[in-house]
């Protein structure tokens, strides 16, 4: 399975806060100990900062671990320090996003539920286009096509050997809502038509008008699994001024259960994609 160095952070700062709760110390004692500083390593273990050499070897002596534990923290250390594709654009994204795209470039699963818009994985370039010149005073017209770049990017962990397992629920709205106008929007119908004819990975369901209230009913938001399984769940919701990952179990789940209760009010998948079809034709 496809990792990131976000999630290979993430990981490594998981697994040495769970050493060193298992070993009774604090994340003060432990940055002392090492010669750290406490929010240093509070960083670390949140996955939003990377470890030196230095400072992980004096946390295995600390942490008393094996050579191969040893070997396999320092393998996510490496990895933590990679730089994938969408590093070229940090002057681009907030950190919050640049986060955001490394946990789905490395993510096995991704189900979503999207109210207004087609998921930007399976959007078409025109139709990101459209978006990204809808007039959002937070895009420059300098910054559509690296913008668009990094979109189109992101479709190709669709594909591959191991591809991304994606399940998206859409609210008959995003399948009306012309973006781009009627050609842009016929084409990006059908290429979400194709997406789900021909990618096993790929599953996509209508919430159709006629559904009424639902339990998901609101903003949009991507639940997010991992092969590993130190790496629990987490929540992603974008709006107009803000990004934010929810983490917490009971608030994840919470969110699993309501996009479950929701997909058994949707049409199922063959009756799905008629609709996105019948969409298409009828688009002028």
């Amino acid at each position: 399975m496809p990792t990131s160095a976000v999630i290979d952070a993430w990981e490594l700062g998981l697994r040495l806060r769970e050493r060193r709760e298992q070993l009774g110390l604090t994340v003060s004692a432990a940055a002392k100990a090492i010669g750290t500083a406490q929010p240093n390593l509070s960083a670390i273990e949140n996955g939003k900062r990377k470890i030196t050499q230095r400072n992980l070897a004096g946390l295995v002596e600390l942490f008393e671990m094996s050579e191969p534990e040893a070997a396999e923290f320092d393998r996510l250390r490496i990895g933590a320090e990679h730089r994938d594709w969408y590093h070229q654009y940090a002057g681009l994204f907030n950190d919050d996003f640049l986060r955001h795209l490394g946990l789905e470039h490395g993510a096995s699963a991704i189900h979503a539920f999207e109210s207004c818009f087609i998921p930007g994985i399976l959007q078409t370039r025109d139709y990101a286009h459209a978006l990204f010149r809808s007039g959002s005073p937070y895009v420059r017209l300098t910054e559509v096509e690296p913008r668009l770049e990094a979109r189109m990017v992101r479709a190709a962990r669709l594909d591959g050997a191991e591809p991304l397992s994606l399940f998206a629920l859409l609210s008959e709205a995003a399948l009306r809502q012309r973006i781009g106008g009627p050609e842009v929007m016929r084409a990006q119908l059908d290429h979400l038509a194709a997406a789900i004819g021909t990618r096993d990975n790929v599953d996509v369901r209508v919430l159709p008008f006629e559904a009424g209230a639902y339990p998901a009913l609101g903003g949009a938001f991507y639940v997010m699994s991992f092969a590993s399984p130190t790496l629990p769940a987490v929540v992603y919701q974008e709006t107009l001024t803000y990004n934010t990952f929810i983490d917490q179990r009971h608030h994840v789940r919470e969110y699993t259960v309501a996009l479950a209760e929701t997909t058994e009010q949707a049409l199922d998948s063959a009756d799905s994609l008629a609709l996105i079809r019948s969409l298409s034709e009828g688009m002028k």
